[in-house]
């Protein structure tokens, strides 16, 4: 049987874009224009049609406007945000200092990949009453999980005395806040230490002095919550 030769490499990464969805092929090509240094405004919807191979009209077949793409791109976010959490955020299990350190992983390590869009949001949403109302809605659905984490560890007796119920409300804002405005500069062992410094603030603001830790094992809990650490690739097609 004759060899049949392989296909350049570019030839094969062009067939690997056409394989994803038109949807997937906008997104990727927001946040790359995004990495890029644009902002949300400033792109076109040539701009984007271009980047992702696609024509111009081939667009509208998919989506409304560009706000719509938009806010595909940040519900997307949120979804990818709350799943990096694990068992901290999902529930169904008991939750202990351990399994919000191993969430944290994640949140982070989300943060870090999606940087782009993170910035780009902080930068335009005090200008544009969309984008602000989107990241509204983002933080509001971060802050009701939150909410209802910190609940369970009230309800199994770990909970701080006297910790305010606004505590689950402003740590989120905290470190999304802090995230848009640093995570991009930070690599490896600065992440894992900016990773600790929010367990640390965190369990102490909502954990009994006394709670228990959790397992001490770190690979182990991070298995047993579902979380992943900063950076580290979710299984499965991206």
């Amino acid at each position: 049987m004759p060899d049949h030769p392989r296909r350049p490499r570019r030839a094969r990464a062009n067939a690997s874009q056409a394989r994803l969805s038109v949807d997937d092929r906008l997104l990727a090509a927001m946040e790359r224009l995004l990495g890029q240094g644009s902002s949300f405004g400033s792109l076109s919807v040539e701009q984007l049609a271009q980047e992702a191979g696609i024509a111009r009209a081939t667009f509208y077949l998919h989506f409304r406007d560009k706000g719509e793409l938009v806010r595909r791109l940040m519900s997307r976010l949120t979804s990818e945000i709350i799943d990096s959490a694990g068992g901290w955020f999902r529930g169904g299990t008991a939750v202990d200092r351990a399994t919000m350190h191993f969430a944290l992983h994640g949140i982070v390590g989300t943060f870090k990949k999606h940087q782009a869009i993170l910035r780009a949001i902080t930068d335009t949403a005090g200008a544009d009453p969309t984008v602000a109302a989107l990241h509204a809605e983002m933080m509001a659905e971060l802050s009701k999980m939150s909410r209802r984490a910190v609940a369970q560890v009230r309800r199994e007796g770990r909970a701080a005395p006297g910790a305010p119920a606004e505590v689950a409300d402003m740590l989120t804002w905290f470190i999304e806040m802090y995230c848009a405005r640093f995570v991009s500069d930070l690599e490896g062992r600065q992440l894992a230490r900016l990773v600790d410094a929010f367990a640390f603030i965190c369990g102490n603001a909502i954990f009994a002095p006394d709670a228990p830790a959790g397992a001490a094992n770190g690979a182990g809990s991070a298995r047993k919550s579902g979380a992943r650490k900063p950076g580290a690739r979710k299984p499965g097609p991206a």
